[in-house]
């Protein structure tokens, strides 16, 4: 977001004092002339602007700026209104317009601020498809891109296994920083284009490796536990529950074999 300057800081205040303080004038100048139930329409204005978008509020905006100008000269040519009255009703409906924009300006700062933080959201959500390092997935991204994987692997009559690390063993103060040694140590040892990397939970690592066969499975968990020994103690090894299941035609992780 770009640098705010003093009016972004200031509009919205100015805004909100000029709305309320039109409206008490209103009230002022009409209290003795019109029944208490028609003040009832500010409540209304302000649920239809803000419960709408920023173009719908201009349209209406407008179209009441319009509507009262030439509901008040059907007035004052009706009732033959004197100077007085007509200085009167020319006062009174430019403080309505002022009522009018100060709320329109409300309602589409509110639109916006609405707006930016839907864009946020957006950026988080994509954001936390990526955890702990690069190219490590949340359970939900790492389900839909092994769906797709597994889809293809089936079509071409492609093996391949999940290796599934899990740390429920190891004491919760030290597990996620283990979590993330574990994570960046599977992401070098492991093919980055072409397997993925997925966090279930707060104790679990999981790997889906395509077009492998054991010995290929080996190899590369030969190269990991080598890792392991160089970066991790050895009671923090053995503590890891290793399963591995294999892929034969099957289009979901729940329906793997495990064989290890």
């Amino acid at each position: 977001m770009g640098k705010r300057t003093v009016w972004d800081r200031t509009k919205l205040p100015i805004a909100s004092i000029s709305w309320l303080l039109s409206m008490l004038v209103i009230l002022v100048i009409t209290y003795k002339i019109v029944p208490l139930y028609t003040y009832l329409v500010f409540g209304f204005l302000a649920l239809l602007f803000f419960s709408v978008s920023d173009r719908v509020a201009f349209f209406f905006y407008n179209t009441l700026m319009l509507v009262t100008v030439f509901y008040f000269l059907f007035l004052a040519f009706k009732e033959s209104w004197q100077p007085g009255e007509q200085a009167m009703a020319i006062g009174l409906h430019f403080v309505f317009l002022i009522h009018l924009f100060s709320l329109y300006s409300l309602s589409k700062y509110v639109y916006q601020i609405g707006a930016e933080n839907r864009l946020l959201k957006s950026r988080v959500a994509q954001l936390e498809e990526y955890v702990l390092e690069e190219g490590v997935l949340t359970k939900r991204e790492f389900e839909k891109q092994a769906t797709l994987i597994l889809s293809n692997m089936s079509r071409r009559k492609e093996t391949g296994f999940y290796l599934k690390a899990d740390l429920i063993e190891i004491n919760r103060t030290v597990r996620k920083k283990l979590m993330l040694a574990l994570a960046s140590m599977m992401y070098v040892t492991f093919r980055k284009n072409y397997d993925i990397i997925g966090q279930f939970d707060n104790s679990t690592l999981i790997v889906l490796v395509q077009n492998t066969e054991e010995n290929g499975l080996n190899i590369v968990r030969g190269r990991l536990e080598k890792l392991l020994a160089e970066r991790l103690e050895e009671d923090a090894i053995k503590k890891i529950r290793w399963t591995v299941m294999k892929i034969d035609g099957q289009r979901s992780l729940y329906e793997a074999a495990v064989v290890e």
